[in-house]
């Protein structure tokens, strides 16, 4: 695997404390030369999916050789192993608890381990702070050039979400909302092929979000008045519904589960 100087760091932590500091710190004592770059430390606190989300639509950016660790882990302390996987060349650190879901849907599994014989003996292991005391040093460790198959076995299973599928009857597609980002944009589990498999040219699409219309299907936000709602693809081609400079979760009382339903004329 290409070598890269990379670790980006994916936590519900957020920025007013100490921990995503002391992480940068344990791994810059490993690694000197890494390259630390957050992805974000505002995943709400213990939402898995946000975080699987958001870790899906940021590593296929990053070079080979990457390292990313993901701390969403509320069963920190747990019986709940630590897993090191490698997805397109890249390796990303993460606690057993689902959050890889979705990188298994856009990079190809190369391999994965069970992180059992770690290469750093620390003189404390925090039970509420495996990201500092595991992942941070095992990340200095393999951007070192540390292979991930000398970490410990492959799991015999390791958990994935079972996430709900739109649903197609004629020409109407049946999905939901699935993650909502900091403007209020409501992300679809509709993909932007899925809509042109079911309808074609996409000349005549109406689109309800909560039973509510969620207004015309645009290239772009600023193609509808201020305040005005639309429905989009969006940079990964799924199915967005947003305000112009507004909140759709707002307008649509919308939260994760929602209904949106596309019908093609």
């Amino acid at each position: 695997m290409a070598r890269a100087n990379i670790v980006t760091l994916l936590t519900d932590f957020g920025t007013e404390g100490p921990f995503a500091a002391a992480m940068k710190g344990v791994i810059l004592q490993v690694c000197p030369r890494a390259q630390i770059i957050d992805i974000s430390h505002d995943i709400p606190p213990h939402d898995l999916l946000a975080g699987a989300l958001v870790l899906a639509r940021s590593i296929p950016h990053f070079p080979p050789g990457t390292v990313h660790v993901a701390v969403v882990d509320p069963g920190v302390g747990t019986n709940r192993a630590i897993l090191a996987g490698r997805y397109g060349q890249q390796t990303v650190i993460f606690p057993d608890n689902g959050i890889i879901s979705l990188v298994e849907r856009v990079l190809p599994l190369q391999d994965i381990r069970l992180c059992r014989n770690l290469p750093h003996h620390p003189r404390f292991i925090s039970s509420t702070f495996h990201g500092r005391d595991i992942m941070a040093p095992l990340a200095g460790h393999i951007l070192n050039g540390l292979n991930i198959s000398a970490l410990g076995p492959r799991p015999a299973t390791y958990k994935l979400f079972e996430l709900p599928n739109p649903s197609v009857e004629g020409a109407c597609i049946t999905g939901q909302v699935m993650y909502i980002d900091r403007f209020g944009n409501l992300i679809t589990n509709i993909s932007g092929e899925l809509a042109r498999q079911v309808g074609g040219n996409l000349r005549t699409v109406t689109t309800t979000c909560n039973a509510q219309d969620a207004g015309p299907l645009v290239h772009t936000y600023g193609l509808v008045e201020l305040d005005k709602p639309l429905v989009v693809f969006n940079s990964t081609d799924m199915i967005e519904i947003a305000v112009n400079q507004g909140r759709a979760d707002k307008l649509f009382e919308a939260e994760v589960g929602t209904p949106v339903i596309m019908v093609m004329g």
